[in-house]
């Protein structure tokens, strides 16, 4: 329930859905109060606007995806395990509707392959069912690697709906299979609350960033104009700085780092 309640908020917390929010509750107050219904209506145009140029979108998502540094260095340990964290499934109409994992997820398990072809070191795949289908993320992302690397997933976490509960679950399979340490592949911008959270349920991890949003072109006059992957970016950042911050309030008393 509250699952489903979350994700039905989303939109009108982050951009564009709470920009046109604050536009609407300013027309509606200014029947009332003229100046703060204005003034509440137009910063939400204002806002709309800042959050869609590269200037603002990409200053946003580099605090988070520059947190941690890109692997360099790949030390064996032997008492370690790859997690690789799931990030949406989706169904794939040109191969009969087949239920597999979304472009996200695919580029987290290619890196996890990676990895493992560094280190040698086994991987655990993170991931429950989705809304789509019976089949859970991590046993999707074992298919793949199946599939595509000839690797086998020697775990499986199939219970998560949440990074909150990927953590919970990989902490006990660990646990049972005395693993001390972890690499943990996700989205460069997606770290900063994974490895909170994690280390949070006493995992000692090394982070291992991958698929960067980058601005191509460099900055310029443009940089200052609205365009749609900046939008986007900005709606990926805030989500995240959200995301952080009621893990901080949510986890900060039970916290046990490692």
């Amino acid at each position: 329930m509250i699952f489903s309640f979350s994700h039905l908020l989303q939109p009108w917390l982050l951009p564009p859905g709470i920009c046109f929010l604050l536009i609407l509750i300013g027309f509606i107050i200014s029947f009332y109060y003229a100046k703060i219904g204005k003034s509440i209506a137009i910063f939400g145009v204002i806002s709309v606007w800042l959050l869609s140029t590269p200037i603002v979108a990409y200053y946003l998502i580099n605090r988070l995806q520059n947190q941690y540094p890109l692997l360099e260095t790949f030390p064996v340990d032997t008492h370690g395990v790859i997690i690789v964290l799931g990030g949406g499934n989706t169904i794939q109409k040109e191969y009969g509707n087949k239920l597999t994992v979304s472009d996200t997820t695919l580029h987290r398990v290619n890196y996890a392959a990676f990895l493992h072809q560094k280190t040698q070191l086994p991987i655990l795949t993170s991931g429950g069912k989705g809304m789509l289908g019976e089949k859970s993320e991590a046993e999707l992302m074992a298919e793949v690697l199946q599939n595509n690397f000839n690797i086998h997933a020697k775990l499986e976490e199939d219970q998560s709906r949440t990074t909150a509960d990927e953590s919970f679950y990989v902490a006990k399979i660990l646990k049972e299979n005395q693993l001390k340490h972890a690499y943990l592949v996700t989205n460069a911008w997606h770290m900063p609350r994974s490895v909170y959270i994690f280390q949070c349920r006493g995992i000692s991890v090394t982070p291992a960033p991958m698929d960067y949003i980058l601005y191509g072109p460099g900055y310029s006059i443009l940089s200052f104009f609205p365009n749609i992957q900046a939008l986007d970016a900005s709606a990926i950042a805030m989500h995240e700085l959200i995301g952080l911050a009621w893990y901080h309030l949510r986890y900060a008393k039970t916290c046990v780092p490692s």
